[in-house]
């Protein structure tokens, strides 16, 4: 038993630390790599405070580095999200949209744009309707009066599906040569307008939000196995669900807002986690905000970078996700239990 406790152990910790230096190079691969290449050595001696060059330095200092930035944070807020949700609804194939936060950000996101708002205010405007929406999602599952999430994840389809004519209705009003592709882009996922200040609103939230999620992850363990399983083991059912929901909203709302819809994520990198080491949350939870982050990184890399004009993001993921979505339910196809809705 010692044994193996010990070889997992082992196990953990190496695959931390092959995740943080992976982070480390991708993100200084980050860095020097786009339509602008910039040497690596400039990049070392940028981020050690030596002098170079004025142009690599406004590339490095206004555009890469905070995109690089917040494309860790985007990454990492996404993993996590889908970490939790799918913990507490108990459901591989639950997503961080699952209960209409990024449809109802979309829709603000669209109504932004359309009546012509700034940058920030579409963001402000994406993350209000985003976290109104979950809401709006729990009010009804409420009316319904019944205890079960399955009733929780009907209704965030329903209203997130409402959500989504309304985008549909914005787009159609939209004129066909600006906001129209600037709402689609939008939609698709997209880390070119971010600034610093981008940075400085998301990492605080995702810091709170990985605070919580390491302090709750032996809880989410514990409620993944049912209301009265937890109940008989001493743990509050209710209030670590109202906790956690709250905290992957949070996380899911700030990071949606910033970046756009980014599709995959919170679904392929825990079902990912799970193949390497388990369904252990005090495993999980840590191992998934990593390789959010690094898959965040290389795919915002690789947008900017293959062609003369740039994919949006949700392009990227998907056509990496897919195949890595299916190859980890292959792997576990003989011990997966899906929940049917």
């Amino acid at each position: 038993m010692d044994n193996a406790y010990k070889k997992e152990k082992r196990k953990f910790i190496i695959i931390i630390s092959i995740l943080a230096v992976c982070l480390l190079l991708s993100f200084i691969l980050s860095m020097s790599i786009g339509r602008y290449a910039v040497p690596l050595s400039d990049t070392f001696k940028y981020l050690f405070g030596q002098k170079i060059d004025e142009m690599s330095f406004k590339v490095l200092n206004n555009l890469r580095l905070p995109r690089t930035l917040v494309a860790i944070c985007v990454g990492c807020a996404l993993a996590l999200s889908g970490t939790i949700y799918q913990s507490i609804f108990n459901n591989k194939l639950v997503s961080p949209d699952i209960l209409g936060v990024s449809s109802g950000a979309s829709v603000g996101a669209c109504f932004g744009i359309l009546v012509g708002f700034s940058t920030g205010l579409v963001s402000l405007f994406a993350f209000v309707c985003g976290f109104i929406t979950v809401l709006l999602t729990l009010l009804i599952s409420k009316a319904f009066k019944n205890k079960s999430n399955l009733i929780i994840i009907l209704c965030g389809l329903a209203v997130g599906g409402l959500m989504s004519s309304l985008v549909g209705l914005m787009k159609y009003l939209a004129d066909n040569e600006m906001k129209l592709a600037e709402m689609t882009f939008w939609l698709l996922g997209d880390l070119s307008k971010v600034t610093i200040n981008n940075f400085w609103v998301i990492l605080p939230v995702t810091v709170v939000g990985i605070i919580i999620s390491l302090i709750f992850s032996w809880r989410l363990n514990i409620i993944s196995l049912g209301r009265k399983e937890s109940k008989a083991l001493g743990v509050n059912y209710n209030v670590t669900t109202i906790i956690m929901i709250i905290v992957a909203t949070v996380l899911t709302a700030v990071s949606v807002s910033i970046s756009g819809t980014i599709g995959w994520i919170g679904l392929v990198i825990p079902n990912l986690v799970r193949l390497l080491i388990g369904s252990d949350n005090k495993k999980v939870v840590p191992v998934s905000m990593l390789l959010g982050a690094v898959f965040m990184v290389i795919c915002d890399m690789l947008a900017r970078s293959i062609t003369p004009n740039e994919i949006p993001l949700s392009v990227i993921t998907g056509v990496i996700g897919t195949p890595l979505f299916l190859f980890s339910i292959f792997k576990r196809r003989k011990d997966l239990e899906w929940k049917t809705l």
